[in-house]
Formats: structure tokens, C-alpha cells, sequence
């Protein structure tokens, strides 16, 4: 997988986090509180102008009880 592969699979792993939390009804303010971030790194994240590290993807992923391996699955798809 090169570079431009892998920012792909990435953006598409940050847009199923994204719809799991807004089918939750956990808001970017509650969401970014909860886990001891700012709503504007949660906000650039999700508008794909910041890129989340693997921990950061992962404390989301466990926030919103998702199975991040399923997500990572999906978005290949």
C-alpha cells in the first residue's frame, strides 16, 4: 500500500466513525469532551483538514463502541 493508499483508507475509516457518531446522536462538543479534545480537532478530523493518529483513531473508535477492525474491513471495501 503506498502513501496516497493508505491517507484513502484512512479518510474512509474517519467517515464511518463520523456516521456512527452522528446515527449515536453524540454531538462533535459532547464527543470531543468526553474523550479530552478540543470540538475543533474533532471538527478537522471529520472535514478531513487534520489527520488523526492510529491512537486517536482508536480512543474514537473505543468512545463510540465500534469494532475498529469491521471499520477498517468496510472501508476497503
Amino acid at each position: 500500500m503506498n502513501k496516497r493508499d493508505a491517507q484513502k483508507l484512512s479518510d474512509k475509516i474517519v467517515a464511518i466513525l463520523r456516521q456512527e457518531r452522528i446515527k449515536k446522536g453524540i454531538s462533535q462538543y459532547k464527543m470531543a469532551k468526553d474523550i479530552g479534545m478540543s470540538k475543533s480537532s474533532i471538527l478537522y478530523i471529520e472535514n478531513l483538514t487534520q489527520h488523526p493518529s492510529l491512537y486517536t483513531v482508536l480512543l474514537i473508535a473505543n468512545y463510540l463502541n465500534v469494532d475498529i477492525s469491521q471499520i477498517i474491513k468496510n472501508a476497503q471495501l
